[in-house]
Parts: C-alpha cells; sequence; structure tokens
C-alpha cells in the first residue's frame, strides 16, 4: 500500500476534522488531501507577533483553493512567560496554548466531534521538537507521519500533483531567529521580519536573519545564493540599516536549520 493510499485511509476514519493550516508546504498538503476525503473540514490558522503576516494570507489562499471553511484565531503568544523569555522549550508552551485557543474556539462555536489533525511529518520526529510532546498530551493527530510520510515525500508528491507550493521553503517561527533566554518583543521580532522580507524580494532564497544580539543582523541564506548575497551586499546591508540594525554580517555558513540548537550546545 502506498503512503498516498495510507494518508487517504487515515483521514476517512474521521467525519469531522479541523485543521491546523499553517499556510506551509505540509499543513497546505494535508488541506488538499483533506479537500478529497468525505466528511466535514474546517481549516484554522494563528496570526501572531510570531507568524509572518505573509504566511497567514498564504495559509487563507490555500483554504480557499481547496474549498475550505477557514477561520483566523489570534494568539497572544507574547503573553506566556516562557515564550516570551524565549525558553529551550518554548514550543512546548506555545503548543500547550494554541491547542487551548482551539478547544476553546471549538466549545465556543459548540462544534462537537471534531479531531484536531497538523502537518507533523516524520521527519519532525527526528528533529527536537518539544511542541510534539504537546500535542500527544493534547490529543492532535499526526495523519502524515502515520502514513510514514516524511517531508521530501510530500514534496514530491505535492508536485506530481502540480500543487503550486510544492517547492515552498520553510518558514519556521520567528523566535528561532534569536538565542535561548532572549526577551522576545513585538518590536525586535517585527523588524527581522521586515528584513526577510526585503531579502526575499532580492530573490534570495531560505533567507533568516539572525539576530544574536540587538541590532546585530546576521544573514543566512541558502548555499547556492552566497555568490548573489554578496554581489549585492551593499544593497543588502542598506536595506537592513533602514530598518535599524546598525551591524549587518553575512554567515558564511549558510542556512542551516537548527542553528540556535547548536549555539546551546545542541538539545
Amino acid at each position: 500500500m502506498s503512503k498516498w493510499t495510507k494518508l487517504l485511509e487515515y483521514i476517512n476514519k474521521y467525519d469531522n476534522i479541523l485543521i491546523l493550516l499553517s499556510g506551509g508546504l505540509d499543513s497546505s498538503f494535508l488541506a488538499y488531501t483533506c479537500s478529497k476525503v468525505e466528511g466535514n473540514v474546517l481549516a484554522v490558522t494563528f496570526s501572531s507577533p510570531l507568524i509572518p503576516d505573509d504566511e497567514v494570507e498564504e495559509a487563507k489562499k490555500v483554504a480557499e483553493t481547496f474549498g475550505l471553511e477557514h477561520h483566523v484565531i489570534y494568539s497572544d503568544d507574547l503573553s506566556v512567560s516562557e515564550i516570551r523569555q524565549n525558553h529551550p522549550r518554548r514550543c512546548y508552551f506555545c503548543r500547550k496554548n494554541r491547542d487551548t485557543l482551539v478547544m476553546k474556539w471549538l466549545e465556543k462555536f459548540a462544534l462537537k466531534g471534531y479531531v484536531v489533525m497538523d502537518g507533523v511529518t516524520e521527519s519532525d520526529t527526528m528533529e527536537y521538537r518539544p511542541g510534539l510532546e504537546a500535542a500527544k498530551e493534547d490529543g492532535v493527530h499526526h495523519p502524515l507521519k502515520e502514513a510514514g510520510l516524511r517531508k521530501e515525500d510530500i514534496r514530491k508528491l505535492a508536485r506530481e500533483f502540480d500543487l503550486k507550493f510544492w517547492d515552498k521553503p520553510p518558514s519556521p517561527c520567528l523566535a528561532t531567529r534569536f538565542p535561548y533566554y532572549t526577551t522576545l518583543s513585538v518590536e525586535e521580532i517585527g523588524q527581522v521580519s521586515r528584513a526577510e522580507k526585503e531579502l526575499a524580494s532580492l530573490g534570495l532564497k531560505e533567507v533568516r536573519v539572525r539576530c544574536y544580539r540587538p541590532k546585530v543582523a546576521v544573514v543566512e541564506v541558502s548555499r547556492e545564493d552566497m555568490g548573489k548575497a554578496w554581489a549585492v551586499r551593499d544593497e543588502l546591508r542598506s536595506l537592513l540599516q533602514g530598518l535599524g540594525f546598525v551591524v549587518v554580517a553575512l554567515d558564511l555558513e549558510g542556512h542551516r536549520s537548527g542553528k540556535m540548537d547548536s549555539l546551546a550546545g545542541g538539545i
């Protein structure tokens, strides 16, 4: 049995489904899959200071494309002290907070019998993901993982199905741009978000602006784009200094997921 068939069979077991739709590749692929099965499907996206506004708009478009009823719930993540202080287990507390919001939302509108699903994959279980612990506690289902789908499998299937988001790069929470135990502020998070948007407009892929210290921007791009970034370094520096950064540097290693975890000695 193919992984795609396993996924369809898993989802078909449930009549009422609520998808946590971030707008990224994995949850968008889950939304596409759910649009192919029978049953009632709702999609919920969180808006938060930790999520770029563009990602929320992307999620709205995905839901509209697949004909799914879509709702946006605001999550005041920075009101949670462990998130605001960028605790190493920040993702656990963030997930608990958002899961609670979803459950209260379902209760508010008397939507009973809904199973909450997210876009967690088999690959995610191989990484440091404290949020998975919270999801397990809260009874959130991971259909992609249950079907044995890895990120490369999902990207391949999305391309085969001609889904326009098949090559969308990851866009993790903006808190990952700051070292652990850095007090997060709306202003600095917004500064980083605007900086990444500006750099993406230069045609750079997988852009990260790490803020190891206030007003210091360390730019990461994919290794394939290192030459391009260096070629536009003056424009890059000007753009970021215009956003309030005093020091702008280019990380010679290029983009690497989980870099802040490495800085903390590995978790």
